[in-house]
Formats: C-alpha cells, sequence, structure tokens
C-alpha cells in the first residue's frame, strides 16, 4: 500500500475540518501530557492554531532550556526527526527555533491524524 503524501495546502485544507481540528487537539494534548506538559483547548476551532501554537511554542522554549532531553522526548514521540527540521529551518528562516519547532508540531501532529483515518477508512 502507498502512503498518502500531505502537502501544507493538504495540511491547511484539513484544518477547516471541525472533527478533524478536534481529533489533532486531542493528539496534541496527549503527547504533550506525556512528558507533564498542560495544553487547553477551548474547543473553538476557528481559532485552535492560535490558540494551540502559543501554548506549544512556550513549552517548546521552556524545553529547550531547562529539559533539552525531554524537548527529544517529545520530538520522538510525535516522530519528527532531524531531517524534517531542517527542512522547515529552511523553509521558515529568520523565525525562532521554537516558533519553527511548532509548526512543525502541528502539522506532524496533523499529519498523524489524517494517516489515522485514511487507513480507517481504506481498510
Amino acid at each position: 500500500m502507498i502512503l498518502p503524501t500531505f502537502s501544507k495546502d493538504d495540511l491547511k485544507k484539513a484544518t477547516s475540518e471541525i472533527d478533524l481540528i478536534k481529533a489533532v487537539a486531542q493528539q496534541i494534548i496527549k503527547d504533550f501530557a506525556e512528558f507533564g506538559l498542560e495544553v487547553k483547548f477551548s474547543g473553538e476551532t476557528s481559532d485552535f492554531y492560535k490558540e494551540l501554537s502559543v501554548q506549544l511554542e512556550l513549552h517548546v522554549e521552556r524545553l529547550i532550556l531547562e529539559n533539552y532531553s525531554g524537548f527529544i522526548g517529545l520530538l520522538y514521540r510525535i516522530d519528527i526527526g532531524s531531517r524534517e527540521i531542517a527542512q522547515y529551518q529552511e523553509d521558515m528562516k529568520g523565525f525562532p527555533y521554537p516558533r519553527i519547532i511548532t509548526e512543525l508540531i502541528i502539522h506532524r501532529e496533523i499529519k498523524k491524524v489524517l494517516y489515522r483515518e485514511y487507513y480507517k477508512n481504506n481498510k
């Protein structure tokens, strides 16, 4: 079976689906909770990206400064490798590192949910 690929445009389109947004928020909350990091989601889907990214960026920045091994563990948990980080750094030149990682985390979590849906619908 060939895996679908999801471009940044595909990810952006996916964020217009309310059920998908809620699933992504739950996935992020779950993954961050594994590291004792609380992320809250109001359920307001129209502004979910900003709501979550502000919280995630603070957690990422704190982890980098205070618990680098926890930061690496979080990246591993979410399945983010050095290749993806390098690509996002190239694409987002001029942005602070925590912002780049936050963007990457959200995009990766969206992909996780999309893959789960894909497999559920294509058994």
